[in-house]
């Protein structure tokens, strides 16, 4: 096939460019060619929303990673993403959580939910230094990565952290990514913020983490946990949003405030209640299903229309 990878730019780390990266890679690896808008193609796969119209010979394919869902923003915000929604032949949701939220509040489609995905690797890779010394002189280590905002909750996960210290007092902390920012008076006792580092030093820090800490509120399907359970760390995240569809039993579900896919400020999350939080023990993660083949053989399927939705 000729696949068209509309809205995306395959030299960005943000979530939805990072996936289209490696699918848009296993694709080629199995003789699928990748062309522009350019060129004749029988598949436009728009992420989100589409950067050019598509062909009208084409399959009209649409990767949905959420909808704006502030009440200023819903109208103005989704316009093309709506666009996109009703007039594609086939829509994957990267969560279920996605799923209901767009047909909660457009209607039902033709689609299926298929998570993301990562090459898998066998052998660790090498840890910077300055870590080591952490992994070395902590008893356990935990980390946290996004690109911080508020909905991301850093501060709660700071706070759960902290709660996990009265038990395990020389645990350390490890937050990776921009702006990380926490409430005054948090405590930030074995805390470490390291700011951006390269993909490869984030899964070596998946690779050394006894766990991760992930309570974003109303996430959809975030590369970041993809990343650290293909590494085999399990998870603590919160009960909303598509996270906990990922974690599942490769970690542990924090429960959270019931959220039933009103418009909200998203930006303005509930807290997680942390108090007396006991951490479990590491589960065995098994990771097969996130392996970009796995996920690559399902997005095959769609692209050529080989079967119907669910």
């Amino acid at each position: 096939m000729k696949i068209h990878f509309s809205n995306v730019n395959f030299s960005s780390r943000t979530g939805p460019n990072t996936f289209a990266h490696r699918l848009a890679e296993e694709l080629t690896a199995r003789d699928h060619q990748i062309v522009s808008e350019n060129d004749p193609y029988d598949v436009f796969l728009a992420f989100i929303e589409p950067a050019s119209r598509p062909k009208p010979t084409a399959r009209f394919i649409q990767r949905l990673d959420g909808i704006w869902f502030k009440p200023e923003q819903f109208e103005t915000h989704n316009v093309r993403i709506k666009w996109t929604y009703d007039n594609a032949h086939h829509v994957i949701w990267q969560s279920q959580f996605d799923r209901d939220m767009t047909e909660h509040h457009w209607g039902q489609r033709q689609g299926r939910v298929i998570r993301n995905g990562i090459k898998l690797k066998s052998v660790p890779t090498e840890l910077d230094p300055a870590i080591l010394s952490l992994k070395i002189s902590h008893s356990h280590l935990f980390s946290c990565s996004a690109n911080w905002h508020p909905q991301k909750r850093l501060t709660d996960n700071v706070r759960l952290f902290q709660e996990i210290r009265k038990s395990h007092l020389d645990a350390a902390l490890v937050i990776l990514g921009s702006n990380p920012q926490v409430s005054p008076g948090t405590d930030l006792t074995n805390v470490y913020a390291i700011g951006n580092v390269s993909h490869e030093q984030c899964l070596a820090i998946y690779d050394a983490s006894d766990w991760m800490i992930h309570l974003a509120w109303l996430d959809h399907c975030p590369n970041v946990v993809v990343e650290a359970l293909s590494r085999h760390c399990p998870v603590i995240c919160s009960k909303s949003g598509g996270t906990w569809e990922l974690v599942r039993n490769r970690g542990f579900i924090i429960k959270d405030e019931p959220y039933n896919f009103e418009l909200t400020d998203y930006d303005k999350p509930p807290s997680v209640n942390v108090e007396g939080f006991i951490l479990p023990d590491r589960p065995r993660v098994i990771v097969e299903d996130l392996d970009i083949k796995c996920v690559a053989d399902q997005y095959e399927k769609v692209l050529r229309g080989s079967y119907e939705s669910p």
